[in-house]
Protein backbone atom coordinates (compact mmCIF):
# COMPACT_ATOMS: atom_id res chain seq x y z
CA UNK A 1 0.00 0.00 0.00
CA UNK A 2 1.53 3.08 -1.01
CA UNK A 3 1.41 6.27 1.47
CA UNK A 4 -0.99 9.58 0.22
CA UNK A 5 0.91 12.77 -0.81
CA UNK A 6 0.58 15.52 1.55
CA UNK A 7 -2.01 17.79 0.55
CA UNK A 8 -0.77 21.56 0.52
CA UNK A 9 -2.63 24.39 -0.31
CA UNK A 10 -0.81 26.66 -2.69
CA UNK A 11 -2.34 30.57 -2.19
CA UNK A 12 -0.80 32.83 -4.93
CA UNK A 13 -1.33 34.81 -8.32
CA UNK A 14 -1.42 33.47 -11.47
CA UNK A 15 -1.14 35.55 -14.91
CA UNK A 16 -2.48 38.10 -16.07
CA UNK A 17 -0.46 40.24 -15.45
CA UNK A 18 2.34 38.78 -16.51
CA UNK A 19 5.06 39.48 -13.69
CA UNK A 20 7.36 37.62 -11.64
CA UNK A 21 4.76 36.45 -8.83
CA UNK A 22 2.17 35.17 -11.06
CA UNK A 23 4.58 33.75 -13.47
CA UNK A 24 6.72 31.83 -10.44
CA UNK A 25 3.47 30.66 -8.93
CA UNK A 26 2.68 29.18 -12.87
CA UNK A 27 5.84 27.53 -12.77
CA UNK A 28 5.05 26.05 -9.10
CA UNK A 29 1.62 24.90 -10.13
CA UNK A 30 3.73 23.01 -13.10
CA UNK A 31 6.20 21.38 -11.82
CA UNK A 32 6.08 17.30 -12.04
CA UNK A 33 9.12 17.39 -9.02
CA UNK A 34 6.32 19.28 -6.79
CA UNK A 35 3.06 17.32 -8.27
CA UNK A 36 5.26 14.02 -7.63
CA UNK A 37 6.12 14.59 -4.15
CA UNK A 38 2.55 16.58 -2.86
CA UNK A 39 -0.99 16.82 -3.70
CA UNK A 40 -1.54 20.26 -4.48
CA UNK A 41 -4.43 22.63 -3.68
CA UNK A 42 -4.44 25.92 -5.19
CA UNK A 43 -6.11 29.06 -4.16
CA UNK A 44 -5.87 32.14 -6.51
CA UNK A 45 -5.65 35.59 -4.93
CA UNK A 46 -5.20 38.07 -7.50
CA UNK A 47 -8.94 39.28 -9.10
CA UNK A 48 -7.13 42.54 -11.31
CA UNK A 49 -5.35 41.47 -14.63
CA UNK A 50 -3.65 45.18 -14.64
CA UNK A 51 -0.69 45.95 -12.47
CA UNK A 52 -1.12 49.64 -11.99
CA UNK A 53 -4.61 48.81 -10.05
CA UNK A 54 -2.72 46.37 -7.97
CA UNK A 55 -3.21 46.87 -4.03
CA UNK A 56 -5.21 49.88 -4.73
CA UNK A 57 -7.94 49.65 -1.92
CA UNK A 58 -11.60 50.45 -3.33
CA UNK A 59 -14.82 48.03 -3.47
CA UNK A 60 -13.66 45.50 -5.65
CA UNK A 61 -11.03 44.47 -3.04
CA UNK A 62 -13.45 44.55 -0.38
CA UNK A 63 -16.00 42.40 -2.17
CA UNK A 64 -13.13 40.13 -3.07
CA UNK A 65 -11.67 39.87 0.32
CA UNK A 66 -15.14 38.13 1.52
CA UNK A 67 -14.95 36.15 -1.80
CA UNK A 68 -11.31 34.41 -0.70
CA UNK A 69 -12.00 33.96 2.63
CA UNK A 70 -14.78 32.09 2.28
CA UNK A 71 -12.80 30.02 -0.54
CA UNK A 72 -10.22 29.55 1.83
CA UNK A 73 -12.15 28.09 4.68
CA UNK A 74 -13.86 26.05 2.21
CA UNK A 75 -10.73 24.39 1.38
CA UNK A 76 -9.43 24.27 4.93
CA UNK A 77 -12.76 22.34 5.91
CA UNK A 78 -13.17 20.00 3.30
CA UNK A 79 -9.18 19.28 3.06
CA UNK A 80 -7.05 17.68 5.65
CA UNK A 81 -3.99 20.31 4.65
CA UNK A 82 -0.55 19.60 5.42
CA UNK A 83 0.87 22.69 4.72
CA UNK A 84 -0.06 26.17 3.56
CA UNK A 85 2.26 27.72 1.24
CA UNK A 86 1.59 32.20 1.02
CA UNK A 87 3.80 34.64 -0.81
CA UNK A 88 2.68 37.76 1.33
CA UNK A 89 3.25 41.03 0.65
CA UNK A 90 5.06 43.68 2.15
CA UNK A 91 2.70 46.34 2.83
CA UNK A 92 0.99 47.17 5.80
CA UNK A 93 -2.67 47.20 3.22
CA UNK A 94 -1.87 44.05 2.58
CA UNK A 95 -1.24 42.68 5.96
CA UNK A 96 -4.35 43.75 7.25
CA UNK A 97 -6.53 43.05 4.51
CA UNK A 98 -5.27 39.41 4.19
CA UNK A 99 -1.47 38.05 5.31
CA UNK A 100 -2.37 38.57 8.99
CA UNK A 101 -5.98 36.49 8.76
CA UNK A 102 -4.53 33.79 6.44
CA UNK A 103 -2.03 32.91 8.13
CA UNK A 104 -4.49 32.47 11.59
CA UNK A 105 -6.70 30.94 9.87
CA UNK A 106 -4.58 28.27 8.09
CA UNK A 107 -3.27 27.83 11.68
CA UNK A 108 -6.26 27.04 13.30
CA UNK A 109 -7.18 24.55 11.16
CA UNK A 110 -3.72 22.87 11.84
CA UNK A 111 -1.71 23.54 8.93
CA UNK A 112 1.90 23.99 8.90
CA UNK A 113 2.45 27.88 7.33
CA UNK A 114 5.52 28.43 4.96
CA UNK A 115 5.66 31.96 3.72
CA UNK A 116 7.58 33.12 0.40
CA UNK A 117 8.67 37.53 0.77
CA UNK A 118 9.07 37.67 -3.10
CA UNK A 119 10.99 41.08 -2.39
CA UNK A 120 13.59 43.01 -0.05
CA UNK A 121 11.45 45.89 1.71
CA UNK A 122 9.43 44.22 4.58
CA UNK A 123 11.68 44.98 7.32
CA UNK A 124 11.64 48.64 6.20
CA UNK A 125 8.26 49.11 5.83
CA UNK A 126 7.59 47.31 9.06
CA UNK A 127 8.73 50.64 11.04
CA UNK A 128 6.18 52.88 9.95
CA UNK A 129 3.28 50.20 9.94
CA UNK A 130 0.79 51.61 12.56
CA UNK A 131 1.20 50.25 16.44
CA UNK A 132 -1.76 47.53 16.93
CA UNK A 133 -0.89 46.66 13.28
CA UNK A 134 2.82 45.31 13.95
CA UNK A 135 1.29 43.73 17.06
CA UNK A 136 -0.98 41.64 15.06
CA UNK A 137 1.39 41.54 12.39
CA UNK A 138 4.11 40.00 14.77
CA UNK A 139 1.44 37.88 16.77
CA UNK A 140 0.79 36.31 13.30
CA UNK A 141 4.43 35.85 12.35
CA UNK A 142 4.84 34.06 15.04
CA UNK A 143 2.72 31.17 14.24
CA UNK A 144 4.67 30.78 10.95
CA UNK A 145 6.63 27.14 10.53
CA UNK A 146 8.64 28.96 7.52
CA UNK A 147 9.67 31.70 5.76
CA UNK A 148 11.11 31.49 2.48
CA UNK A 149 13.25 34.73 1.00
CA UNK A 150 15.03 35.46 -1.97
CA UNK A 151 18.10 35.41 -0.66
CA UNK A 152 20.61 34.42 2.34
CA UNK A 153 21.20 38.24 3.24
CA UNK A 154 17.98 38.88 3.60
CA UNK A 155 17.02 36.52 6.49
CA UNK A 156 16.14 39.29 9.22
CA UNK A 157 13.52 40.27 7.70
CA UNK A 158 11.18 39.01 9.96
CA UNK A 159 13.43 39.40 13.26
CA UNK A 160 12.60 39.17 16.21
CA UNK A 161 9.02 37.55 15.39
CA UNK A 162 10.44 34.29 13.55
CA UNK A 163 13.86 32.55 14.55
CA UNK A 164 16.73 32.49 11.25
CA UNK A 165 16.63 28.20 11.95
CA UNK A 166 12.73 28.89 10.38
CA UNK A 167 13.87 31.10 7.40
CA UNK A 168 14.93 29.12 4.01
CA UNK A 169 16.29 30.99 0.70
CA UNK A 170 14.62 29.91 -2.49
CA UNK A 171 16.60 32.02 -5.99
CA UNK A 172 14.50 32.50 -8.56
CA UNK A 173 13.82 29.87 -10.99
CA UNK A 174 13.94 29.95 -14.86
CA UNK A 175 12.77 27.77 -18.20
CA UNK A 176 16.72 27.53 -19.78
CA UNK A 177 14.22 25.86 -22.43
CA UNK A 178 12.31 28.41 -23.32
CA UNK A 179 14.62 31.28 -22.75
CA UNK A 180 16.95 30.08 -25.18
CA UNK A 181 20.36 31.71 -26.18
CA UNK A 182 19.91 30.45 -29.28
CA UNK A 183 17.58 32.51 -32.03
CA UNK A 184 17.08 34.32 -35.07
CA UNK A 185 16.38 37.73 -34.30
CA UNK A 186 19.12 40.35 -35.36
CA UNK A 187 20.69 42.17 -31.81
CA UNK A 188 19.83 45.94 -32.30
CA UNK A 189 22.53 47.69 -31.39
CA UNK A 190 22.43 50.22 -28.93
CA UNK A 191 19.27 48.72 -28.31
CA UNK A 192 18.52 49.22 -23.75
CA UNK A 193 15.64 47.32 -22.35
CA UNK A 194 14.10 48.01 -19.33
CA UNK A 195 11.48 46.09 -18.06
CA UNK A 196 8.97 46.49 -15.01
CA UNK A 197 6.42 49.33 -13.92
CA UNK A 198 7.79 52.79 -14.73
CA UNK A 199 8.22 54.35 -11.14
CA UNK A 200 10.50 55.97 -9.00
CA UNK A 201 11.19 53.16 -7.23
CA UNK A 202 12.03 50.98 -10.46
CA UNK A 203 14.71 53.41 -11.80
CA UNK A 204 12.49 54.89 -14.46
CA UNK A 205 12.37 58.51 -13.75
CA UNK A 206 16.52 58.46 -13.27
CA UNK A 207 17.08 56.66 -16.44
CA UNK A 208 14.91 59.47 -18.22
CA UNK A 209 17.78 61.79 -16.73
CA UNK A 210 20.60 60.71 -18.29
CA UNK A 211 19.57 59.52 -21.53
CA UNK A 212 20.45 62.86 -22.76
CA UNK A 213 23.92 63.07 -21.49
CA UNK A 214 24.86 59.16 -22.47
CA UNK A 215 22.81 59.90 -25.94
CA UNK A 216 24.89 62.82 -27.03
CA UNK A 217 28.05 60.61 -26.62
CA UNK A 218 26.19 57.25 -28.06
CA UNK A 219 23.54 58.60 -30.47
CA UNK A 220 23.35 55.32 -31.57
CA UNK A 221 21.77 54.03 -28.53
CA UNK A 222 18.29 53.47 -27.55
CA UNK A 223 15.90 53.29 -24.65
CA UNK A 224 13.04 50.90 -25.26
CA UNK A 225 10.77 50.55 -21.56
CA UNK A 226 8.00 47.81 -21.39
CA UNK A 227 5.75 48.17 -18.68
CA UNK A 228 3.08 50.05 -17.23
CA UNK A 229 3.88 54.18 -15.66
CA UNK A 230 2.25 54.35 -12.60
CA UNK A 231 1.67 57.28 -10.45
CA UNK A 232 2.43 56.85 -7.24
CA UNK A 233 4.37 53.81 -5.01
CA UNK A 234 2.90 51.29 -3.67
CA UNK A 235 5.11 49.22 -2.08
CA UNK A 236 8.39 50.41 -2.12
CA UNK A 237 9.61 53.50 -0.26
CA UNK A 238 13.06 52.82 0.65
CA UNK A 239 16.33 52.47 -1.07
CA UNK A 240 16.78 48.65 -0.43
CA UNK A 241 20.78 49.10 -0.79
CA UNK A 242 21.70 52.71 1.68
CA UNK A 243 18.42 52.25 3.52
CA UNK A 244 17.34 55.90 3.10
CA UNK A 245 13.88 56.93 1.75
CA UNK A 246 12.75 57.38 -1.20
CA UNK A 247 12.18 60.65 -2.53
CA UNK A 248 8.78 60.07 -4.86
CA UNK A 249 9.00 61.88 -8.81
CA UNK A 250 6.23 61.84 -11.15
CA UNK A 251 7.13 59.27 -14.38
CA UNK A 252 4.59 61.07 -16.09
CA UNK A 253 6.47 64.74 -15.83
CA UNK A 254 9.65 63.20 -16.37
CA UNK A 255 8.46 61.55 -19.22
CA UNK A 256 6.73 64.73 -20.83
CA UNK A 257 10.74 66.41 -20.44
CA UNK A 258 12.22 64.15 -22.46
CA UNK A 259 9.65 63.42 -25.20
CA UNK A 260 9.98 67.49 -25.56
CA UNK A 261 13.57 66.85 -26.31
CA UNK A 262 16.01 66.69 -29.04
CA UNK A 263 16.67 63.03 -27.63
CA UNK A 264 12.93 61.74 -27.91
CA UNK A 265 13.42 59.61 -30.60
CA UNK A 266 16.24 57.87 -28.19
CA UNK A 267 12.96 56.72 -26.29
CA UNK A 268 10.23 54.25 -27.09
CA UNK A 269 7.83 53.15 -24.52
CA UNK A 270 6.12 50.02 -25.74
CA UNK A 271 3.58 49.68 -22.53
CA UNK A 272 3.23 46.17 -21.04
CA UNK A 273 4.11 43.29 -23.51
CA UNK A 274 3.89 39.52 -23.20
CA UNK A 275 4.42 36.52 -25.12
CA UNK A 276 6.05 36.37 -28.48
CA UNK A 277 6.39 39.96 -28.86
CA UNK A 278 8.25 40.32 -25.40
CA UNK A 279 10.71 37.31 -26.61
CA UNK A 280 11.45 39.08 -29.58
CA UNK A 281 12.41 42.66 -27.71
CA UNK A 282 14.81 40.23 -25.15
CA UNK A 283 16.35 38.34 -28.13
CA UNK A 284 16.86 42.08 -30.02
CA UNK A 285 18.01 43.83 -27.12
CA UNK A 286 22.02 44.80 -27.00
CA UNK A 287 22.14 45.30 -23.67
CA UNK A 288 19.32 44.75 -19.93
CA UNK A 289 18.91 47.62 -17.74
CA UNK A 290 17.76 47.42 -14.25
CA UNK A 291 18.24 50.46 -11.75
CA UNK A 292 15.39 49.84 -9.32
CA UNK A 293 15.85 50.86 -5.89
CA UNK A 294 14.62 47.65 -4.15
CA UNK A 295 14.51 44.01 -5.56
CA UNK A 296 13.77 40.13 -3.97
CA UNK A 297 15.19 38.45 -7.13
CA UNK A 298 14.49 40.33 -10.75
CA UNK A 299 12.57 38.05 -12.74
CA UNK A 300 13.13 40.02 -15.80
CA UNK A 301 16.80 40.38 -15.55
CA UNK A 302 16.91 36.74 -15.36
CA UNK A 303 15.62 35.99 -18.57
CA UNK A 304 17.41 38.00 -20.34
CA UNK A 305 20.33 36.56 -18.83
CA UNK A 306 19.18 33.53 -19.66
CA UNK A 307 18.84 34.60 -23.47
CA UNK A 308 22.90 35.10 -22.89
CA UNK A 309 22.35 39.06 -22.63
CA UNK A 310 24.68 41.49 -20.73
CA UNK A 311 23.03 43.54 -17.96
CA UNK A 312 23.56 46.62 -16.37
CA UNK A 313 21.86 46.39 -12.71
CA UNK A 314 21.53 47.48 -9.18
CA UNK A 315 23.02 45.22 -6.55
CA UNK A 316 19.42 44.93 -4.41
CA UNK A 317 17.78 41.80 -3.11
CA UNK A 318 19.48 38.78 -4.25
CA UNK A 319 21.46 40.55 -6.85
CA UNK A 320 24.18 41.69 -4.42
CA UNK A 321 24.72 37.79 -3.80
CA UNK A 322 24.52 35.81 -7.19
CA UNK A 323 25.94 38.36 -9.62
CA UNK A 324 29.38 39.67 -9.91
CA UNK A 325 30.11 43.47 -10.79
CA UNK A 326 32.69 43.06 -13.98
CA UNK A 327 31.30 39.61 -14.94
CA UNK A 328 28.26 39.22 -14.83
CA UNK A 329 27.31 42.94 -16.41
CA UNK A 330 28.40 46.30 -14.15
CA UNK A 331 26.43 47.09 -11.09
CA UNK A 332 25.48 51.13 -9.83
CA UNK A 333 23.94 51.81 -6.19
CA UNK A 334 20.65 52.54 -6.59
CA UNK A 335 19.87 56.48 -7.50
CA UNK A 336 23.56 57.29 -8.80
CA UNK A 337 23.48 58.26 -12.36
CA UNK A 338 27.02 59.34 -13.15
CA UNK A 339 27.66 55.89 -12.08
CA UNK A 340 24.97 54.26 -13.80
CA UNK A 341 25.84 56.18 -16.87
CA UNK A 342 29.14 55.00 -16.16
CA UNK A 343 28.27 51.29 -16.19
CA UNK A 344 26.17 51.84 -19.67
CA UNK A 345 28.95 53.64 -21.35
CA UNK A 346 31.39 50.17 -20.71
CA UNK A 347 29.15 48.15 -22.31
CA UNK A 348 28.39 50.35 -25.12
CA UNK A 349 31.47 51.19 -26.50
CA UNK A 350 32.93 47.55 -26.06
CA UNK A 351 31.19 45.03 -28.30
CA UNK A 352 33.21 42.15 -27.68
CA UNK A 353 32.43 42.76 -23.81
CA UNK A 354 28.94 42.62 -24.50
CA UNK A 355 29.37 39.45 -25.88
CA UNK A 356 31.49 37.67 -23.51
CA UNK A 357 29.37 38.88 -20.42
CA UNK A 358 25.99 37.67 -22.31
CA UNK A 359 27.92 34.36 -22.78
CA UNK A 360 28.81 34.13 -19.17
CA UNK A 361 25.24 35.03 -18.38
CA UNK A 362 23.86 32.44 -20.42
CA UNK A 363 25.77 29.64 -18.54
CA UNK A 364 25.48 30.96 -14.87
CA UNK A 365 21.65 31.00 -15.33
CA UNK A 366 21.95 27.12 -16.50
CA UNK A 367 23.49 25.72 -13.88
CA UNK A 368 22.16 27.54 -10.84
CA UNK A 369 18.54 28.87 -11.92
CA UNK A 370 16.93 26.18 -13.98
CA UNK A 371 13.12 25.32 -13.02
CA UNK A 372 14.29 21.34 -12.23
CA UNK A 373 17.06 22.75 -9.59
CA UNK A 374 14.51 25.21 -8.22
CA UNK A 375 11.57 22.94 -7.65
CA UNK A 376 13.94 20.69 -5.93
CA UNK A 377 15.38 23.05 -3.72
CA UNK A 378 11.49 23.99 -2.68
CA UNK A 379 9.97 20.42 -2.59
CA UNK A 380 13.22 20.08 0.42
CA UNK A 381 11.65 23.04 2.29
CA UNK A 382 8.03 21.59 2.82
CA UNK A 383 9.65 18.33 3.44
CA UNK A 384 11.88 19.88 6.32
CA UNK A 385 8.25 21.92 7.33
CA UNK A 386 6.55 18.93 7.41
CA UNK A 387 9.08 17.40 9.27
CA UNK A 388 9.50 19.89 11.95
Amino acid sequence: MTNKKPKILFIGPTPPPYSGPELSMQQFLESDTLNETFDIKFLKTNFRSDNTKKGKLDFSMLTNFFIFFSKLLKLLISNRLKCVYYPITPTQVGWIGRDVWTILLSKLFGAKVIIHLRGSHFKLNFQQFNGLIKKLVGFSLKRVDCAIVQAKYLDDQFFPFIDSTKVSVLYQAMDVNQYSDVYDVEVEKGKILVMGHMTKAKGYTDILKIIPDLCHEFPFAKFYFAGNIRKGERGVFYNQYTGEKIDYEDPFEAEQILLNSVYKNNYVNLGIISGDDKMKHLQSTDIFLTASYSEGFSRSLLEAMAIGKPAVFTPVGAHREVYKDGVHGFSFVPGQLDDLKLALKKLLSNQDKRQEIGTVNRSHVVSNFSIEKIANDFKVIILNTLAS
